[in-house]
């Protein structure tokens, strides 16, 4: 990293570490974990996410999809409700298992401290952190077993919501409105194929029910929490694992 961005980079933290806040239940950045956080960050991430956090490092633009923009407060991949803030072991799962198909790796190659420390360092890159609650997760039924009485019934849930539209008829990530489909900065976004794993999110059963029931801040991925029974999440889960080809 150079003089300069570290500099920047620097001052940045002491100016987020120095947010007042404005709600109790605010729960912003433990202050020495996200100082020694700000050299993790300076070393793994700058180069895609950006000294600011606003997702325009050198590499970015060379990068599909974009990298998150940080400062935003908007995450994908959480536990909490849509339009909440992920919780810290929300992020801690992103950084520690990556993302799949993605240019965001795992970083099981640094300690665990350094994960928690970048974690902290993260959120004092958006001021929600510093004025809103963290989500609470979204609880949910153990998984049922999976028969195909239960995927005939997932297949049901997927034609209700209207899956094929972006998904394709056959889950490939290829329906009509596909082409259409933007992010909240205007980039193109693609649905995911569900033919081929494994999910961005993660490939246990329980992190697509997570990801249907949350939505996918950011993107067209709406949640389904008030749309269908935790019954009727499961059984799409079953239906959407159906797809997988490999």
């Amino acid at each position: 990293m150079t003089g300069s961005r570290f500099i920047a980079l620097s001052a940045l933290t002491l100016a987020a570490l120095a947010l007042p806040l404005s709600s109790p239940r605010a729960t912003p950045a433990d202050a020495a974990a996200a100082k020694r956080g700000a050299k993790a960050y300076g070393r793994y991430c700058v180069s895609c996410h950006g000294t600011l956090g606003d997702g325009r490092g050198p590499t970015a633009d060379w990068i599909d999809p974009r990298p998150r923009v940080l400062t935003s407060g908007t995450f994908k991949f959480r536990s909490t409700p849509s339009g909440e803030l992920p919780t810290d072991d929300d992020l801690l799962r992103t950084l520690s298992r990556g993302l799949h198909h993605t240019y965001m790796p795992t970083w099981q190659a640094i300690t665990q401290l350094e994960q928690k420390d970048l974690v902290q360092y993260v959120k004092t890159l958006s001021p929600r952190f510093a004025s809103e609650a963290q989500g609470k997760p979204i609880a949910g039924p153990k998984p049922p077993a999976f028969t195909p009485q239960l995927v005939a019934q997932g297949k049901e849930v997927w034609n209700k919501m209207q899956c094929a539209s972006c998904h394709g008829d056959g889950g490939k990530g290829d329906g009509a409105s596909a082409p259409t489909l933007r992010d909240d900065w205007g980039y193109p976004i693609t649905p995911r194929d569900f033919t081929s794993g494994p999910l961005k999110v993660g490939d246990e059963p329980e992190d697509l029910y997570r990801a249907f029931q949350t939505g996918l801040n950011g993107s067209p991925m709406p949640s389904f929490a008030e749309s269908i029974t935790p019954e009727e999440g499961w059984a799409l889960v079953a239906y959407v694992r159906s797809l997988r080809k490999d």
